[in-house]
């Protein structure tokens, strides 16, 4: 037989290729065991076992040339290709198993057999690329063992993987490190069992024997497989990384989504969220919760006078005192504004859901810290109970949101459970509140015009459009009563571009059958002239339908220009810029200066009908007060106009005080578009200097 020996420099080469290799793998494992059933698991997945296969094949080739014999030695590559390609096979599949979910011992077992068996074959087919002649002979017991060993080995090299996959980061390199130092002793234990099971005879010869230099092949393909395995490893680190900061990312994204900025609490999209899954989990098991809407008394007086700052600082204030006063699994959130929601599961009975709202209204007892006072703000509280006051969410808020009413409408600092006889009154506001949305679209929104008159003449000179709403169940709903609810609500932005919208399309419909056309009149409520993009909002829809902005006038109640005089000076000087009209509507109700009067230099100044009505025969004072009123307007240069003129008497003082012009059911009721056009439209009488009017028979027009 012939003797062979060893180079033991490539011998250590071929064991830190196999510790190398199998680091890496460790590596893969963890990260391919995090990726799911992805087509991006299965990329890495192929290049994983592609970089493990070749790891694995690499030591045992360079083991293979560690091994000399006195006769030329060489490898057929096509058999040495087909020895890598069942390394890269067996990687895959170990790969594919180790990072499922679970791995059983049943399944590690059987595992670790087929594995052994495969790396086994790749030996043995790697030692056939030799092709001697004769064949090489094997002594069976060693090579049993050797077949042993692999399967050993697979079966520990997969069990390592699969417990180390979910080790907490820290020293996790270093376990790895320890545990590819073992696997690779066991592979390269495996390879030279395997050559110590050859037997040479002296006859024999090498077919496939080259001039290549062993050592310069040992380090061309160490050298390339280190480099693979390097750049395998790195990208791996790498992606993780990216995967873990686009995870950190994206949690950040997703928490900025359902959580409130200002306090860190839930916001209405997580607590629907959280609603709906304790609906589920409480219909099976038969449980009850319990809904807390908490509204704050007063908060809008100390936006109003110590500024927003200090609004926020009660906010932030109160969600810590709400999350004190219940436990870690339940729900606080902040609902909108000065609005909180807590949603409290597994209530055993209506005393614990008393006792938690007793909490909550102790958790107000000491004052609110505001620069430089301590102010104390009491809470109103309306509470709703699943499955007895609702089966879903919209129902449960809106009879806690209505509970909550009920609390506000009889002395606030108090909590009320929801009653089915609670106040209709309350049901109506919130019927009316999610009704506004559907009455834009469905149609049920639609204008009056009531006309104005000159004093002297008679002459339309203009109109003031007038929201209405009939309602499929509630009827007609007077504007007195969801204005305020829509403001509230924040639908006022909404319902108010209908409006806009609506009055500039019905001047262009008149326009192009060419009928004579008038300024008409729009209400601006406190929310619109807040609002930073009114102007542009207006000019887009007057530039949609070719209106002029002098066509337009808007309204602005007294009250609410004197509410904050400056910026309110900003937003009329901007309609101006734009050529818009303005008025001041239902004045001598407020507390306006002169001299804001003079900086708002708006056209028209309405007085309110309360003092119109105060103009009856032998009333010195009333008509004392409506002539100040016109001569502050005329000197002012300003219109005015007289609103809820209702007799003769009336007309006929305003007009010898010199009022401009009149509106009232003496001379027009309001009413609806076609109704006003043809009005407007009729035979002509006298026409007036101004955008164009038509003088009318006060009699006939008050019976509209």
């Amino acid at each position: 037989m012939l003797q062979g020996s060893y180079s033991y420099p490539l011998v250590i080469a071929s064991l830190f290729i196999a510790t190398i290799a199998s680091y890496t793998t460790l590596d893969l494992v963890g990260r391919i065991a995090t990726l799911g059933k992805t087509t991006y698991r299965s990329y890495w997945l192929i290049g994983g076992a592609i970089a493990m296969g070749l790891g694995v094949w690499s030591m045992h080739f360079v083991g293979m040339l560690s091994f000399s014999l006195p006769i030329p030695l060489g490898y057929d590559p096509a058999i040495t290709f087909y020895s890598l390609l069942i390394a890269a096979f067996v990687s895959y599949f170990a790969l594919n198993l180790v990072t499922r979910r679970d791995l059983s011992f049943r399944r590690l077992m059987f595992s670790g057999v087929i594995m052994g068996l495969g790396i086994a074959s790749m030996h043995y087919t790697g030692m056939a690329a030799m092709r001697m002649e004769p064949e090489i002979e094997y002594t069976m017991t060693i090579l049993i063992a050797s077949v042993i060993i692999a399967i050993v080995a697979s079966i520990a090299a997969l069990w390592l993987a699969n417990a180390l996959r979910g080790t907490q980061p820290g020293r996790l390199w270093l376990r790895r490190l320890g545990a590819a130092l073992l696997m690779g002793l066991a592979i390269t234990g495996m390879h030279y069992t395997g050559m110590a099971a050859a037997k040479f005879p002296t006859d024999s010869i090498c077919r496939a024997a080259s001039d290549i230099s062993a050592s310069w092949l040992a380090v061309s393909v160490s050298g390339a497989t280190l480099s693979i395995l390097a750049i395998t490893v790195i990208l791996s680190v790498l992606d993780a990384r990216l995967e873990s900061r686009t995870n950190r990312f994206v949690e950040r994204l997703q928490h900025q989504a359902t959580h409130d900025a200002l306090t860190g609490l839930p916001n209405r999209t997580f607590l629907v969220d959280r609603m709906q899954a304790a609906i589920a989990s409480s219909s099976t098991g038969g449980k009850r919760f319990a809904v807390y809407f908490i509204d704050l008394d007063g908060f809008k007086s100390i936006n109003d006078s110590f500024g927003h700052n200090s609004g926020d600082a009660v906010l932030k204030d109160l969600a810590q005192r709400l999350r004190s006063v219940v436990r870690k699994h339940d729900t606080v959130a902040r609902f909108g504004g000065d609005e909180f929601i807590l949603l409290v599961e597994d209530i055993p009975d209506i005393g614990a859901a008393a006792q938690i709202a007793e909490k909550v209204l102790a958790s107000f007892w000491n004052d609110f810290e505001l620069p430089g006072v301590r102010m104390p703000i009491s809470p109103s509280i309306g509470i709703s109970i699943y499955p007895h006051d609702g089966d879903n969410v919209d129902d449960l808020l809106s009879r806690a949101d209505a509970a909550m009413y009920e609390v506000k409408s009889s002395g606030r600092n108090n909590y009320r459970f929801y009653e089915r006889s609670m106040n209709a009154a309350t049901l109506r506001k919130i019927t009316i509140q999610q009704s506004l949305v559907s009455a834009m679209k469905d149609g049920q929104f639609f204008l009056h015009y009531q006309p104005k008159f000159t004093c002297a003449d008679r002459t339309i000179l203009g109109a003031e459009a007038l929201l209405r709403w009939q309602h499929p169940e509630l009827g007609m709903v007077s504007p007195v009563e969801f204005i305020p609810i829509a403001e509230r609500s924040g639908q006022i932005i909404r319902v108010g571009q209908w409006v806009i919208e609506e009055v500039c399309q019905q001047l262009n419909a008149w326009r192009a059958k060419e009928l004579q056309i008038v300024r008409i009149a729009i209400n601006l409520s406190q929310i619109q002239l807040r609002s930073p993009s009114l102007v542009e909002d207006i000019l887009g829809v007057t530039e949609r339908y070719g209106i002029v902005p002098a066509m337009l006038m808007f309204e602005i109640t007294e009250s609410v220009a004197m509410e904050n005089a400056e910026e309110t000076r900003k937003t009329i000087d901007k309609l101006k810029e734009a050529g818009f009209n303005l008025a001041i509507d239902d004045f001598g109700t407020g507390y306006s200066s002169l001299s804001h009067l003079q900086e708002f230099g708006v056209h028209q100044m309405k007085i309110d009908r309360a003092f119109v009505q105060s103009l009856v025969a032998g009333d010195k004072k009333g008509r004392s007060i409506v002539s100040a009123i016109i001569g502050l307007a005329h000197t002012l240069d300003m219109e005015v106009v007289a609103e809820g003129v209702e007799t003769h008497a009336q007309l006929e003082m305003l007009r010898e005080l010199g009022c401009d012009q009149t509106q009232g059911f003496l001379l027009a009721k309001p009413m609806l578009g076609a109704d006003f056009i043809q009005l407007l439209n009729a035979p002509p009488g006298n026409h007036a200097d101004d955008i164009g009017g038509r003088a009318v028979n006060p009699t006939s027009a008050s019976m509209m």
